[in-house]
């Protein structure tokens, strides 16, 4: 859909299948709610995940093992957000680097009407 300073950005469907292949795969999977983001990968056999509230100075980062339950959870956040996209990028780019030209192109092509209205989901209840 767009290329953003060397990544690619595509909106995938609410689809947790679809986001669990594309994390096997080495993507990234952005999961928005509202003004909120939650970044996803999958690296050594854990899921890394990346909050950021666009427009807040900090995030927050935790990881898991690709165990069953945790699996599940990541899952079922495509049914909890309000979108999903595709991040394609060079492993060796910098992940910070990534996720934040990443939230520059969603913003820039889907900025919402009223995003500070339109959070339903706080995704750092959900681990």
């Amino acid at each position: 859909m767009g290329d953003f300073e060397n990544i690619d950005l595509n909106v995938l469907p609410k689809d947790g299948e679809r986001a669990l292949q594309e994390l096997s795969l080495g993507n990234m999977v952005a999961f928005r709610s509202g003004n909120d983001f939650l970044y996803a990968v999958d690296t050594d056999g854990q899921y890394h995940l990346f909050s950021h509230t666009s427009g807040a100075p900090g995030g927050g980062q935790r990881q898991f093992p690709k165990d069953e339950k945790n699996t599940a959870s990541v899952r079922k956040l495509a049914d909890l957000a309000d979108a999903v996209y595709l991040v394609g990028f060079d492993k060796s780019m910098n992940i910070y680097g990534v996720m934040y030209t990443a939230e520059e192109g969603i913003l820039s092509m889907f900025p919402g009407e009223d995003r500070d209205s339109d959070g339903v989901v706080d995704f750092g209840e959900l681990f």
